[in-house]
């Protein structure tokens, strides 16, 4: 009777954490922007909106920024630090608090003569992260891209881990990203 318990416990911990959220990316564009026309960048993070002291914090806008630059160079957009650019790459991100609740759905009539395994519920709590790059044309200032993620970003234990996390959200986000400067979004797919 303890084996059964025991056995349904691990079980149950084990699809728990197989059922952690997982990163989710989306994005959406305006169709109506010719993206020919674009060939440089600037990144800038959204001040209003990073406001979280640990989410939004100063080391994890510069993960963020230097995965965008990385990304965006690749794709053979020219950075421009001085003067002006075609493109204005704004990003933030932010947290909030999730309860995950799951049933091991392991009750039977006969479960009395068995050793009572009945239908346990559990619960998990949390915190689930976004990630959000917004692409702007810089003289209108109208988003022409958005990309975003969603998911457990924070939960990696060690700097390198994190950064590797951000890095490939990042790299998620922008894959649908036009390939180069000078390509449309039909040809980028």
């Amino acid at each position: 009777m303890k084996i059964n318990r025991i056995i349904t416990s691990l079980l149950v911990a084990g699809t728990l954490a197989s059922c952690a959220p997982a990163i989710t990316v989306k994005y959406d564009y305006d169709p109506k922007v010719n993206v020919r026309q674009f060939a440089t960048y600037r990144i800038e993070a959204d001040r209003q909106r990073n406001a979280d002291p640990i989410v939004g914090s100063n080391l994890n806008q510069r993960r963020i920024a230097d995965a965008l630059d990385q990304s965006l160079k690749a794709r053979g957009y020219k950075p421009v630090t001085q003067g002006e650019a075609d493109l204005v790459v704004r990003f933030f991100m932010d947290s909030k608090d999730k309860q995950q609740i799951q049933s091991n759905n392991m009750y039977s009539p006969y479960s009395w003569w068995y050793g009572g395994m009945g239908n346990n519920v559990y619960s998990r709590q949390y915190e689930e992260n976004r990630v959000v790059v917004n692409v702007s044309d810089a003289r209108t200032n109208d988003i022409i891209w958005q990309g975003w993620a969603t998911g457990q970003l924070n939960n990696r234990n060690k700097e390198r881990d994190r950064d590797q996390a951000f890095r490939e959200t990042i790299t998620s986000i922008m894959k649908n990203f036009p390939e180069s400067a000078g390509q449309d979004y039909g040809a980028a797919r």
